[in-house]
């Protein structure tokens, strides 16, 4: 599936934002290139307004994956929060930055996305949100942290911004893209797995050696947390 503004060439770099985290919401789901690559929560959420999208998820086969049918505002209203999730957002871009004036199905207005950012930063959870960059966002999401990246267009290439409300993660739910674009992702890959292979050669007395190494190299982190 292709929707305006989807993530099927670029959703490396929204995972690579993504802290561990138990429940996984998306909303304007859309074809979820985000939903379908990453690692699954313990529970996932996807959301979207046109039946049509729900429908074709569910005719997909996607396992795991709670769809609901409706506004992602009336959800997110209504969820129980706990603290332990995140929710990404890819709602339609704001009208002042788009290059075509009629583009979604289900569209937004301002208003639209007045209403989605005073909710979404009312959340008591992670959250990350993705558009092109514009004066209410940058108004609203004062104080939030951003990260920008190069996408191709159907007629260009634009810069488009991910806005989080959380520090930059030392730990990642899935780190298997990490890498800001293939060669980096690539360079990586082979790196660590230089560095497994290597671990798995010690023998046991120096594999315990290396982990209490590790540990006492790095006592920020609180392993346990990331399994």
């Amino acid at each position: 599936m292709r929707f305006p503004g989807g993530k099927g060439k670029t959703y490396q770099q929204v995972i690579n934002l993504m802290p561990p985290h138990r429940v996984y919401i998306e909303t304007h789901l859309g074809g979820g290139s985000v939903m379908r690559h990453k690692l699954p929560a313990v529970r996932n959420v996807g959301i979207d307004a046109d039946p049509k999208v729900i429908s074709s998820w569910s005719t997909s086969g996607a396992v795991g994956v709670d769809l609901v049918c409706g506004l992602a505002e009336d959800f997110l209203c209504e969820y129980a929060f706990c603290g332990d999730e995140l929710v990404y957002a890819d709602p339609p871009y704001h009208p002042h930055t788009r290059r075509q004036r009629r583009v979604y199905s289900r569209d937004y207005s301002i208003e639209d996305h007045e209403r989605l950012l005073a909710l979404l930063t009312s959340l008591p959870c992670m959250v990350v949100l993705s558009g092109y960059a514009n004066d209410l966002y940058r108004s609203a999401l004062a104080g939030w942290h951003t990260q920008t990246f190069r996408a191709k267009t159907h007629t260009d290439v634009r810069e488009e911004t991910l806005w989080f409300n959380f520090e930059p993660p030392e730990a990642l739910h899935d780190s298997r893209y990490i890498g800001k674009d293939f060669r980096a992702r690539q360079a990586t890959k082979r790196r660590l797995q230089r560095l497994q292979d290597r671990v798995f050669r010690m023998t046991p007395v120096e594999r315990t050696a290396f982990a209490q190494w590790f540990h006492e190299a790095f006592p920020r982190r609180e392993w346990s947390d990331l399994k």
